[in-house]
């Protein structure tokens, strides 16, 4: 495990290295081309869903909707018996691209390959298992039983592809050149979207879903090849030490740890809900969720395309420069998701309403808590991106398994007495204890307080809650709006939160650190002055 930092000089001053890769690097400038190309695809791939899913639910109807659903959230927890090596080779990457040299970071990814390759059968009988229990678990009708299975296999395959290419995403993101492949995941995405469309109207149903998203992910991942050889000059297979794969593997332990404690604790929520409420309602929820989730997207890839940067002042130890960016990240967070869950709240029944009809709305109550857990997630994940960046993932494990343990136990209860609105409370309750437990694991790694980490500033908190209060009553009276006055409205209202937010909800200073941020960006400008690595 890295524990010592890597090099003792400030991160402007870096250059020169044995490697050649580390010249002079603009951060703020690499985490904004980052974040464009990361919310274009994420973009992308909303857009599509939006488009598609009408035809998927027509086609399928609601209860196979439901299944399709849970089998996509049910086929991921083949992650729990991976590695994760692809997560330790991109923080590796990060922290160690100024100093290493070409055949240091080629036998790192060589390691990573080698732990990746001892896995994969584990990986397959836990596929097995997983695709057999399929209908059982989904409540699918007996005459679907081999459908479920067929279609769960194929994903579960198009899972095991991406881990084999998403090494070559971990070093296209540990070298901060995310941005390199921009819009080309969007393309394919798109593609897909058409391709999937098109299989349900030849009536070739789940399995033809599962094999387009297998087709899919085989584009995706050889793009990733493709950019990566274009743009990473070291990058290679060098055949690794023993050393170098058991320090990969030690880590990778943990990662693994870490992806089972997250799968229970946030991939689980559609398993539980349709194990104790059955399919119909997990499509009422997915549906409900659509746009919460995809907003929630939107700001995930601002803050990831940050991470990489975060990732360089950790192995640096500038732990002041780390907290000064995890608060500015903070105050971004809560800017943009109160001006979405005030729009999202008021509009989002109309919205569902003119998509896939009002018999799919989850309720104004399930509505609102769907966005304020999703607000509530929203900050829990900005303090675990930061954590992982890290490689000391220890404390964060055990928090989040016992934050899983709570989310179902509570969700066991309150799903089966109030349904989607107990599923959301759940959440939130296990979301609280790993918020805190987070705080006080990042308040001992940045040496500071404890107290220090905790202090809350109240005002744009009282804030969000009370624009958050005055959108909730406001959706009780635009329930029957019609798409077009939501197309007109919505994004007014969300220009109107934005600024009544900024200005009521955050401090002068807060205000000045947010403006230097948007001015040091250069939105029309490339990384082109930089090096390639």
């Amino acid at each position: 495990m890295i524990e010592k930092p890597i090099i003792e000089k400030p991160s402007e001053d870096i250059g020169g290295q044995k490697n050649g890769v580390g010249k002079k690097e603009n951060l703020k400038q690499r985490a904004y081309l980052n974040t464009v190309s990361s919310m274009m695809d994420y973009t992308a791939n909303r857009l599509t869903g939006l488009f598609v899913n009408p035809f998927v639910i027509e086609g399928l109807g609601t209860s196979l909707f439901g299944i399709w659903q849970m089998l996509g959230q049910f086929t991921g927890y083949v992650n729990i018996a991976d590695t994760r090596s692809s997560q330790v080779l991109k923080w590796t990457v990060a922290q160690k691209k100024d100093v290493a040299s070409v055949e240091e970071l080629r036998k790192d990814a060589g390691a990573a390959f080698v732990v990746m390759l001892l896995v994969m059968p584990v990986i397959l009988i836990a596929g097995s298992f997983i695709a057999w229990y399929a209908p059982y678990i989904t409540h699918a009708e007996k005459a679907h039983y081999d459908l479920i299975r067929i279609t769960c296999s194929l994903l579960i395959f198009s899972v095991l592809v991406f881990k084999f290419f998403e090494l070559f995403e971990a070093v296209l993101r540990g070298m901060n050149l995310t941005f390199k492949r921009m819009g080309v995941r969007a393309i394919i995405v798109i593609l897909g979207g058409g391709l999937k469309v098109l299989a349900i109207i030849r009536g070739y149903g789940l399995i033809g879903l599962a094999v387009v998203q297998l087709f899919d992910t085989l584009l995706i991942g050889t793009s990733y090849y493709i950019v990566v050889k274009r743009n990473v000059e070291w990058f290679g297979f060098a055949k690794p030490n023993r050393s170098n794969i058991f320090r990969f593997g030690k880590l990778s332990a943990w990662y693994l740890a870490d992806a089972g404690a997250n799968m229970v604790n946030t991939n689980s929520d559609k398993i539980l809900l349709g194990i104790i409420a059955g399919p119909v309602t997990v499509a009422y929820y997915t549906l409900t969720k659509f746009i919460p989730a995809a907003l929630q997207g939107l700001i995930n890839r601002v803050i990831l395309g940050i991470m990489p940067g975060i990732g360089k002042l950790l192995g640096l130890k500038e732990y002041d420069k780390v907290n000064r960016v995890r608060k500015k990240i903070n105050s971004v967070s809560l800017l943009l998701t109160t001006a979405f869950g005030v729009t999202v709240i008021i509009f989002n029944q109309s919205f569902l309403n003119a998509w896939v009809g009002k018999e799919h709305f989850a309720g104004h109550t399930a509505n609102a808590l769907i966005m304020i857990m999703t607000i509530q997630d929203t900050f829990v994940k900005n303090d675990a991106y930061i954590i992982s960046a890290t490689l000391d993932i220890k404390k964060k494990v055990f928090l989040t398994l016992i934050s899983g343990v709570l989310f179902a136990g509570f969700g066991v209860v309150l799903v089966s007495k109030m349904g989607v609105a107990g599923l959301c409370l759940s959440f939130m309750i296990s979301r609280l204890f790993l918020f805190i437990g987070q705080r006080r694991v990042l308040a001992a790694l940045m040496k500071t307080e404890t107290q220090t980490a905790f202090n809350i500033n109240y005002r744009p908190f009282v804030t969000a809650i009370l624009m958050l209060g005055i959108a909730m009553w406001l959706a009780t009276k635009t329930g029957s709006i019609g798409i077009y006055q939501v197309i007109l409205f919505a994004p007014a209202v969300f220009v109107i939160s934005l600024p009544l937010f900024y200005f009521s909800g955050l401090s002068k200073a807060e205000r000045l650190e947010l403006q230097q941020i948007i001015t040091s960006i250069k939105f029309f400008k490339s990384d082109s002055g930089f090096s390639k690595n």
